[in-house]
């Protein structure tokens, strides 16, 4: 936290001109004349008047400054007290003792005791040690806000940077088993796999630190799509619905693969009456985005990946009040649902 002198001297002198200059020229017709025939005289006074009292408050906000979070409240407290009867008694030693003794006047009557001096300003000591504290406090506050503010933008970036590395390492798995299985039976088609892998590798690594196009996020579906037919050659049954007019919105990175790879892991992919349902269409001002398949006898169980509940908690982080996640599953079907606000 630094010391902001100048924002502190602004609130000072708003405060004192309002608390003491204002209220005199309101309350007083022969205090506003004055003001008004020498001005120039009357604000130089004013200015003035007001150097004690800003000692009394620069005291307090210097000690809190300082010792605030070094020191227990009890110990801050006494050293506030300490400071501002300092103030006072500095006072006191420049009126009554130095200049008393060079000009032979006080400020105060002839025989004031030390203790009447100290009695007769603990009012304004108190009033503007009073401020000083505030405004540490209210700006402490305020830097204490805005710091838990970054440290909750840095842990929730931490927190992506950290599921997407949970993601890719478990999707490159997958799909370098798939390449494994062509290779292994020496397909032709492993060399057009292991081009639509690259191009999802580039996709990982360059783009799923920023925001996307949804065009890119489809290209990246396509690719996946296209590794699996051929891995299955060709035996997919998949209805893929997709509008052009979308493409050029920025989303999540990695908001789709996941549910497309859930469903090719957890899925029925072979039956024509039962397609995989992939769809990503605007509704209103609003991006829909549907996969829903048949459910695998041996793998009702466990429908829900790493990949999903990966997804599912990024969507909180970035998207926290502007999304939907729903998970429905009836008649083997498993349905899952995103709506995201463009």
């Amino acid at each position: 936290m630094k010391l902001r002198l100048v924002k502190f001297l602004l609130s000072f002198y708003l405060f004192f001109f309002v608390l003491e200059v204002l209220r005199e020229i309101l309350l007083s017709k022969a205090t506003l004349d004055k003001f008004l025939n020498d001005f120039t005289n009357s604000l130089a006074v004013a200015l003035l008047s007001s150097i004690l009292f800003l000692l009394y408050a620069l005291c307090a906000y210097f000690i809190l400054f300082k010792c605030y979070k070094r020191f227990n409240k009890v110990v801050s407290a006494l050293l506030i007290i300490i400071g501002m009867l300092g103030v006072i008694g500095t006072r006191y030693l420049i009126e009554e003792v130095i200049i008393k003794s060079i000009t032979g006047y006080g400020n105060y009557f002839e025989g004031t005791t030390a203790f009447y001096y100290i009695l007769d300003n603990l009012y304004y000591a108190i009033l503007y040690t009073a401020f000083g504290v505030c405004w540490f406090f209210i700006y402490y506050s305020s830097f204490k806000e805005k710091q838990q503010q970054e440290l909750l933008l840095v842990n929730k970036k931490a927190e992506v940077a950290l599921l997407k590395a949970q993601l890719n390492p478990h999707f490159l798995f997958n799909m370098l088993n798939n390449i494994y299985s062509l290779v292994n039976m020496q397909s032709t088609k492993s060399l057009e796999a292991i081009e639509r892998l690259s191009s999802l590798l580039r996709y990982s690594l360059y783009e799923s630190d920023q925001m996307v196009s949804i065009s890119q996020e489809f290209e990246s579906v396509q690719n996946y799509i296209a590794l699996q037919k051929l891995r299955h050659a060709g035996n997919l049954q998949i209805d893929l619905k997709y509008d052009p007019a979308i493409g050029n919105k920025k989303v999540l990175p990695f908001l789709l693969l996941p549910l497309v790879e859930n469903s090719f892991k957890h899925g029925i992919i072979d039956d024509p009456l039962n397609p995989i349902q992939i769809s990503l269409k605007a509704i209103d001002d609003d991006l829909n985005i549907r996969v829903t398949n048949m459910v695998a006898i041996k793998e009702k169980d466990e429908v829900g990946g790493i990949g999903v509940e990966n997804l599912k908690k990024r969507l909180q982080l970035t998207y926290p009040e502007a999304h939907k996640f729903e998970i429905k599953e009836y008649d083997n079907l498993f349905n899952i649902e995103i709506t995201l606000a463009l």
